[in-house]
Parts: C-alpha cells; sequence; structure tokens
C-alpha cells in the first residue's frame, strides 16, 4: 500500500464490528478486521501484517473461548491473553552443557566451553499474534453485546405487551395485585457488564493500522481522553481526497492529534512497542 493510499485509510476505534457503533458513520470509513473471514469486504480493512490467516484465526478463537470458560468475565480472560509475555526462553540446562564440556575435556586434553545457541525471538511477531488475539477477542465480545441487546429489547417489548394483555399501567402497585409477581428488569450497560478493554482494543487497532492511518473515536471515554490530552487541528474541511471520506461543512466533528502511547494511559512507549511512538490524528464526534 503506497503512501498516499494509507493516508486516506481512516479506522474506527476501538469497536471491530459495524453493528457495534450507533453513530451515523460516511462512507469510507472502516473497521480493523480481526482476520475472521466474515470481517472483509469494503467495511473492513484487512492489515498485510495479520499473522494469522482466516482458518488459523478462527482456530485459535476457539481456543481462547475455550480456554475462557475456566475464568469469571470477559474482563478476567482479555487480562490474562494481554499479559501473557511476548518472548519465552527455554529452560537452561546447565548440567547437560556441563557435561558436555568434560566429555570435550576428556577426549582433547583442552577446556573448550559448549557453545550454546540461543533461541531467536521474532518480538515484533509475537506482539502482532497478540494484537491479533486481542482482535479476535474484541469481536465475540461485540457479538456477545449485541445478542444481549437484543434479549434486552425483546424482553422490554415482552413486558411491555404483557402490561397492555393485564391492562396494567404504570401507576400500578403490582405488589397489590392478587397472583401477580413484580415483574422482572434486565438493568445494567450489557458492553460494561462484559468488560470489553477498549484501550486494550485501541492499542490492537494502532499496532494493525497503516502508519498515516487516521482514526475514529466511538466510545465517550475514548473521546473523552481525545479531547483532553489532544491538540485539536481540525480542518477547515474533510474531503475524500485528503482522507478518504467527506462530511458536509457543519458536521460536529473535530481532529485531534496525540501521542499513541499517552492515549493508552503510558508515559512513553512500552518496550517492543515501537507502534506506539507515533502520533495519532482521530475524529470525534459531536
Amino acid at each position: 500500500m503506497s503512501a498516499s493510499e494509507s493516508k486516506k485509510v481512516t479506522l474506527v476505534m476501538p469497536a471491530v464490528q459495524p453493528q457495534h457503533v450507533t453513530t451515523a458513520l460516511p462512507e469510507g470509513i472502516q473497521f480493523c478486521s480481526p482476520g475472521l473471514r466474515e470481517a472483509t469486504g469494503t467495511l473492513f480493512f484487512v492489515s498485510p501484517e495479520l499473522p494469522m490467516n482466516p482458518a488459523e484465526a478462527r482456530g485459535q478463537l476457539h481456543d481462547l473461548l475455550q480456554y475462557g470458560l475456566s475464568f469469571h468475565s470477559a474482563r478476567d480472560m482479555s487480562g490474562v491473553v494481554l499479559a501473557e509475555r511476548f518472548a519465552k526462553k527455554e529452560t537452561p540446562k546447565p548440567l547437560a552443557d556441563e557435561f558436555a564440556e568434560l566429555d570435550s575435556f576428556v577426549a582433547t586434553g583442552k577446556f573448550v566451553p559448549v557453545e550454546k545457541d540461543e533461541p531467536v525471538v521474532d518480538t515484533g511477531l509475537q506482539v502482532r499474534i497478540a494484537a491479533q488475539k486481542t482482535l479476535l477477542l474484541a469481536w465475540d465480545m461485540e457479538s456477545r453485546v449485541a445478542e444481549l441487546a437484543a434479549l434486552k429489547d425483546k424482553f422490554t417489548t415482552s413486558s411491555a405487551n404483557m402490561d397492555a394483555i393485564l391492562g396494567i399501567t404504570d401507576e400500578d402497585d403490582l405488589e397489590e395485585l392478587p397472583g401477580i409477581e413484580p415483574k422482572l428488569t434486565l438493568q445494567g450497560d450489557v458492553e460494561e457488564d462484559l468488560g470489553v478493554p477498549w484501550r486494550a482494543v485501541a492499542g490492537a487497532i494502532i499496532e494493525f493500522a497503516p502508519a498515516c492511518a487516521r482514526f475514529v473515536a466511538v466510545k465517550k471515554e475514548l473521546v473523552d481522553v481525545v479531547a483532553d490530552i489532544g491538540k485539536d487541528i481540525t480542518p477547515d474541511s474533510v474531503t475524500v481526497e485528503e482522507y478518504g471520506f467527506v462530511l458536509p461543512q457543519e458536521h460536529g466533528w473535530k481532529l485531534y492529534s496525540v501521542k499513541a502511547y499517552a492515549l493508552l494511559g503510558h508515559t512513553r512507549a512500552p518496550e517492543g512497542r515501537d507502534s506506539l511512538n507515533r502520533t495519532l490524528e482521530i475524529f470525534t464526534v459531536a
């Protein structure tokens, strides 16, 4: 992908599924694909840096979900996945090395220390694998959020229909009606209840985004952080030629620049995460 093409890529952050975003987005804005077959097409940006192909990604998601059955919540599971060490060193074998050195001494009369082969660890690859795992978990969690939201809507509709059938109004005290138990309610934010870690997902999206890509913040917590620590660089106009999409003059959006590591709550880029040294341009929706 050329620099001019990369500059036109604008990715949603931190959502990875269109159905998870309630904000009306202009045509041309894309979602970062976790590498699954269903996450392709014009709505998705499929990074060439994804380490797992679609079949491997599907298998990895299955393994992660099976592993996750041992945790109480999605937050616990994602925390363990994100804490996974990027590099695992082989356990040294001092006794085996010593015997090899002794054998050499007996055979030659000279003490020649055995050269030890150090395992070569591709830190960048390990970072990308962890990032793709994060996107896969985010994809699954957003699917579950959508399912729970649909169930909540169905429950609310069924409850209203029951009220109409029984002739119950909001003023009725259900506890005083014979044979009628107070209605159950579904409360809480399903996304918050699932513990979707937006900073982890945002970091994974940044890892696979082209160097000149821009972003659109669609989560309130992210918008608040961007507005708090970012520099307002809102242009006079947004054109397809420059940004890959167009906004009307009275769009109410703003554009900020912010260091990636600061956005994710760091004072500097963590070791092995050079991608977080970049300065991001992020749109926020009024």
